[in-house]
């Protein structure tokens, strides 16, 4: 696989988002003596309008309390995670383009994000109200992956979330989950490509995929282990 576009998540890869609103979401479930099944955190996080609207009906209880939660994550201050410049360094470096989409609307990220794409100069921004059809759904991806002009085939998305790494997965694309919102699950490690636990480590992972010796092998070569789309990538370029 030659990686030709890294696509980031906003909310969970460049900002601290997710993890804190899972944390608000602990914080008055206990507050209101509710308990949170196991999975929701799963199914809700970075879900597009109709899967949100389809886990609430699940969880009745749950949606009450949900205006509560976003308001109080609203009052909270965003931050970068700080490896995630080294990420963006190394990328630019060996050019490979970067676009981000964002489970938020446009007005609402841009002014978090803003000063990071113009540093990096990132002019690949895909929002949830851009698309037809949010996460899990590829719309997104295909979105980000055709302003980027590159194929799917030489994506690898990066997000933190069950939904975004299904999504990726649906648009024929390698994911890799960042484990910090979420716990690795069966469902997460089915879904994605590879797992990490620090930001920096993508770095790794893209230079063992853009290893000349590795492509070579992977277009030369295919065997029945790769995946259907790496190997009708191959005929492509052979």
């Amino acid at each position: 696989m030659n990686i030709q576009l890294c696509i980031l998540n906003a909310e969970g890869i460049l900002l601290d988002t997710n993890k804190s609103l899972i944390e608000r979401w602990q914080t008055t479930a206990a507050q209101h003596d509710v308990s949170i099944p196991e999975g929701f955190f799963e199914n809700i996080l970075s879900a597009g309008y109709d899967h949100h609207i389809k886990v609430f009906y699940q969880y009745p209880h749950l949606a009450q309390l949900e205006k509560e939660v976003l308001d109080s994550h609203c009052k909270q201050s965003t931050h970068i995670h700080p490896q995630i410049f080294e990420v963006l360094d190394y990328l630019k470096k060996n050019n490979v383009k970067i676009a981000i989409v964002s489970d938020s609307n446009r007005q609402d990220i841009l002014p978090k994000i803003e000063s990071l794409m113009k540093s990096y100069d990132i002019s690949v921004l895909v929002c949830a109200n851009e698309v037809i059809n949010g996460k899990p759904d590829p719309n997104i991806y295909f979105k980000a992956a055709k302003l980027s002009k590159i194929k799917p085939g030489n994506t690898l998305v990066i997000d933190d979330s069950r939904n975004g790494c299904y999504g990726a997965h649906l648009a024929f694309m390698r994911s890799v989950f960042y484990q910090n919102a979420l716990p690795l699950s069966e469902r997460l490690f089915k879904y994605s490509y590879r797992q990490i636990t620090q930001l920096n480590e993508i770095i790794e992972i893209i230079q063992e995929e853009n290893d000349p010796k590795v492509i070579f092998f992977i277009l030369l070569s295919p065997t029945p282990s790769f995946p259907d789309e790496i190997l009708q990538l191959s005929k492509e370029y052979q």
